[in-house]
């Protein structure tokens, strides 16, 4: 790796979890300049810049005896923090054009965008697994959409956490001609969902096209798995305009 380098630079990532010995080979290296290639008896010189990442907390290593003392202080001369993507939220909107495009291109899929409800939901995400958790949404979302616009039931099910049962909003029965029902004949006002508001037709569509998807398209496997008759799911698809 170091000869592949030479001149440029490495970056190492998790460099916490690095076993112990190849710590101490490590620190060799960079206060040396020089290693044994794998099967020789030949020292040669390296010039590389080195960049590490880690999302521990390397001083709690030391001191917990897992991270060499001299190592931390051999790597720590500038230090950068990045926050995690749940605290940038100027940052998510520019990565999804950027895995939009990327994966629209990849698998030849005329894809262009995300609802405005999707981006909003998807602003609004925690990301525990912070900007590959963010790819790997888009990614699904590009497989599963057939049109341009990738909706909020495009989204794997998980997004929201509670997505699995409707919202409160969405879910609750309204009287006709009461000023929730929004006739504006009654003399009430209109009143609509909040713009965060997941319907429950579209969670029930996410989790057809998910069951399809984990079933490779076949509906009998894929009522199996959501518990409902073959009839049951025919008649949903139709519904739903899933072919």
């Amino acid at each position: 790796m170091f000869q592949l380098a030479q001149g440029g630079t490495i970056y190492l990532t998790e460099i916490g979890d690095l076993p112990l010995p190849l710590q101490v080979k490590l620190l060799t290296v960079l206060d040396d300049r020089e290693f044994f290639p794998l099967g020789s008896q030949k020292k040669v010189r390296v010039d590389v810049r080195l960049i590490t990442g880690t999302h521990r907390d390397l001083k709690q290593l030391v001191q917990e005896g897992r991270f060499r003392e001299d190592l931390f202080f051999r790597l720590n001369v500038l230090r950068v923090h990045l926050p995690p993507l749940r605290e940038r939220d100027g940052d998510v909107r520019l990565l999804i054009d950027h895995f939009l495009q990327m994966f629209a291109a990849s698998f030849k899929k005329n894809v262009k965008k995300l609802s405005a409800q999707a981006v909003r939901l998807l602003g609004s995400y925690q990301y525990p697994g912070n900007v590959r958790e963010l790819r790997n949404i888009i990614e699904y979302g590009v497989n599963i959409c057939r049109g341009e616009i990738i909706e909020i039931e495009h989204l794997p099910p998980y997004v929201p956490a509670d997505a699995g049962k409707p919202p409160r909003a969405a879910a609750a029965a309204v009287a006709p001609g009461s000023p929730e029902s929004g006739n504006k004949g009654s003399g009430g006002t209109e009143k609509e969902l909040p713009d965060n508001a997941v319907s429950w037709s579209a969670i029930e569509k996410r989790k057809i096209l998910t069951a399809l998807m984990q079933t490779g398209g076949s509906r009998t496997d894929a009522a199996r798995v959501l518990g409902w008759g073959r009839t049951t799911l025919w008649r949903k698809m139709r519904e739903y305009d899933l072919g």
